[in-house]
């Protein structure tokens, strides 16, 4: 064999190589976290006041896991005056397994969300709601394990 041969060879698997990379690249999905994510960081402010008048009430984690549910305890002095309860459920690495739900807790703060209604993985829980004319938000990381 001859030194063509051994260029050629080289020059061919690099091409298989660099072909197939493409392939794998073009399979790769690429979504973003909010789909109007633009007009979400217009008001972006407003998030950040919000999660400062919560954290001037309570620092306490307000997701936790049992063996059956997803608990949110939100405040109690909070859930007196409930309005417009919202929860995000988004998952980084599927947008197909992100879970949107409107809330209202029970008198003491509680609200209870089935397992079954998530897929095992870590979340990106966006928390927001409404009291007493007031706007309140969290952000918490929740792993989810069946």
């Amino acid at each position: 064999m001859n030194w063509g041969y051994k260029i050629a060879t080289v020059i061919a698997l690099f091409v298989i190589i660099m072909l197939s990379m493409v392939y794998f690249a073009f399979k790769q999905s690429n979504e973003m976290m909010d789909k109007n994510y633009y007009q979400k960081e217009l008001k972006y402010q407003s998030y950040i006041d919000a999660s400062h008048a919560l954290d001037s009430i309570s620092t306490d984690t307000l997701l936790r896991c049992n063996d059956a549910n997803v608990l949110l305890q939100i405040p109690p002095i909070l859930a007196l005056d409930f309005n417009n309860g919202n929860l995000e459920f988004i998952r980084n690495d599927d947008q197909s397994k992100d879970v949107l739900l409107a809330f209202t807790p029970d008198a003491s703060g509680l609200f209870i969300i089935d397992k079954s209604r998530f897929s095992m993985g870590i979340y990106n829980v966006r928390v927001e709601w409404m009291s007493k004319n007031k706007s309140y938000y969290r952000e918490q990381n929740l792993s989810i394990a069946k």
